[in-house]
């Protein structure tokens, strides 16, 4: 066994593989119109969503989040400096979907958004 590898001891997983570390490697739009950039799916229970956005040089866009396809009173700004949001949802039915879109209001570069799901305990 390597001096640098410890098992680690089974338990609780988050099932989430890591999203790109850059920005520019984000899902992300260029388009006017409401586009959809993240789906995923949770069980019932309360989870933490954090969501980070960021646009184009030069660029302002939009990015909201919806719940089984209805939007929630959340949405965010884009723009060049990088932002993060923390939202926590009780997820009622399972399972649940989250999706993000986005939208480019002016400039000529992408909307970009990372999202990560946490579970509350």
């Amino acid at each position: 066994m390597s001096e640098f590898y410890r098992p680690v001891p089974a338990g609780p997983s988050l099932g989430e593989p890591f999203a790109p570390a850059r920005p520019e490697d984000w899902p992300g739009t260029e388009s006017r119109r409401w586009e959809r950039l993240l789906r995923t799916f949770v069980t019932a229970g309360r989870v933490r969503l954090v969501i980070e956005t960021v646009a184009g040089a030069g660029t302002v866009g939009r990015v909201r989040l919806l719940i089984d396809g209805d939007s929630l009173a959340i949405e965010l700004g884009a723009t060049e400096d990088l932002s993060r949001e923390v939202v926590e949802l009780d997820a009622e039915e399972e399972p649940t979907e989250i999706v993000l879109e986005g939208l480019r209001q002016s400039g000529t570069g992408a909307v970009r958004v990372a999202a990560f799901v946490l579970p509350l305990s």
